[in-house]
């Protein structure tokens, strides 16, 4: 039995891809972790992210479905075909998932798809769409992780639950740990939670619950407030409770706001961000401002970075799609599954009608999943800073490098999109 102790490994369990994990590794396995949240600590050991005492079933071949019942092992080289046999005949690409994915993997699947009609969903979409409107309009300021450790007085985590999305996020960089200059921690900074509901964010934070329909309100008025007009806080809210949130922003020397799914749950959720982007924008001429999205894919902003870097907007053929519940299947599609359970989130109507119009699904994946199980076509894949090495980019657009653990059989993402694209460049 061989035994090693690894440090200073990247982990891939959120978008924070802490990269001070220690591991013991026996016989080509994590048996033991430091430093990882629960979210980490279930993906270096194998296990299921929520209920840490199950096991999380890895795919262990690829295959193509026979019927209902049937499936029938095959090589690699010719899993790779026969998803390429499929998309040839493709008249439009639903490419979905994408945020488990290694920078050079999106690279690859940008490049190959280039003169597709390509439907990308990511299954961060909803906070990606909004976050390139958002920053394609007001380009509010980013910093890094390490600059809001070291400087930051005032964190604001609105419609954001890190507890629930990245776990490490509180005490590695946010709220908990001393830095530079904020060398008591938690006692050197304000932190407040806005949301439309309770979570447990109030146990650490200050919280504002705040009604939905009340939230881009809610938003203006503290903005108004601040550039020195009476306070007029809006129905269901606490005028001396925004006046305390107000009171905090002023004192600030260091601002972050962080923002999550929990606006874009209702019809004005844009304009939420915009109204906020707009503030933070206004709030940089008194203070350094910064307005940061809590992504719970790794690879999140590294989609967005390649999207962006590729010509994503611009190009005719390509649309971005926030919400999985808005595509239309139709005759023609082909759905690729990118590390994303996308059956998971569809409609029943909508998997009817895939199964209605003869949809083929193609699943790259290192995970047993409900897309598996309904997969024409399934490539195992290796997980990323396990099986195999990649880039990925943090929530805070820094690029790290995530090293495989040991050298074994599986393919890498990287390695199927290059044998998948190739041939059809020719």
């Amino acid at each position: 039995m061989t035994r090693k102790t690894l440090t200073s490994l990247v982990c891939c369990g959120c978008s924070c891809l802490c990269d001070d994990i220690d591991a013991v590794v026996e016989n080509d396995r994590v048996v033991e972790t430091a430093n990882a949240c629960q979210w980490g600590a279930a993906r270096f050991l194998g296990l299921k992210k929520f209920s840490r005492a199950l096991p999380r079933a890895r795919c262990q071949s690829h295959r193509r479905r026979l019927d209902s019942r049937n499936r029938l092992d095959l090589s690699l080289a010719e899993a790779v075909s026969a998803c390429r046999d499929h998309l040839f005949f493709a008249r439009r690409v639903v490419a979905y998932g994408l945020g488990q994915m290694s920078v050079e993997a999106l690279h690859l699947l940008m490049d190959g798809l280039r003169d597709w009609e390509t439907l990308w969903i990511p299954s961060d979409g909803p906070l990606l769409q909004a976050f390139v409107k958002t920053y394609g309009q007001h380009a509010p300021a980013l910093t890094n992780l390490e600059c809001v450790r070291n400087q930051a007085d005032l964190v604001i985590f609105w419609g954001a639950n890190p507890l629930r999305s990245t776990p490490r996020l509180l005490g590695r960089y946010a709220l908990f740990p001393r830095g530079r200059f904020t060398e008591r921690g938690a006692e050197d900074r304000k932190a407040w939670t806005v949301d439309i509901q309770t979570t447990e964010m109030e146990r650490v934070t200050e919280l504002l619950t705040i009604p939905p329909d009340q939230e881009r309100a809610c938003v203006r008025a503290l903005r108004q407030a601040h550039a020195g007009l009476p306070l007029k806080a809006p129905a269901g809210l606490s005028s001396k409770t925004l006046s305390m949130l107000l009171k905090d922003v002023d004192a600030s020397r260091y601002r972050v706001f962080f923002f999550g799914r929990g606006p874009l749950y209702q019809p004005e959720g844009e304009g939420v961000l915009d109204e906020l982007a707009s503030w933070v924008r206004e709030l940089g001429a008194s203070a350094p401002s910064f307005l940061l999205p809590v992504l719970g894919d790794f690879n999140s902003m590294g989609f967005v970075h390649v999207f962006l870097s590729c010509g994503g907007l611009a190009n005719p053929l390509w649309h971005l799609q926030g919400d999985v519940h808005r595509w239309e299947p139709r005759a023609g599609d082909v759905l690729l599954a990118l590390s994303g359970d996308c059956f998971w989130f569809l409609t029943d109507d909508q998997k009817r009608a895939v199964r209605k119009h003869r949809i083929p699904v193609l699943a790259l994946s290192a995970h047993e999943t409900m897309t598996t199980a309904e997969a024409d076509v399934v490539v195992a894949v290796g997980l990323q800073g396990l099986d195999v090495s990649g880039r990925a980019t943090r929530l805070d657009g820094v690029s790290l490098f995530a090293e495989n653990l040991w050298d074994g059989e599986a393919a890498s993402d990287e390695a199927v999109l290059r044998e998948l694209f190739d041939p059809l460049r020719v």
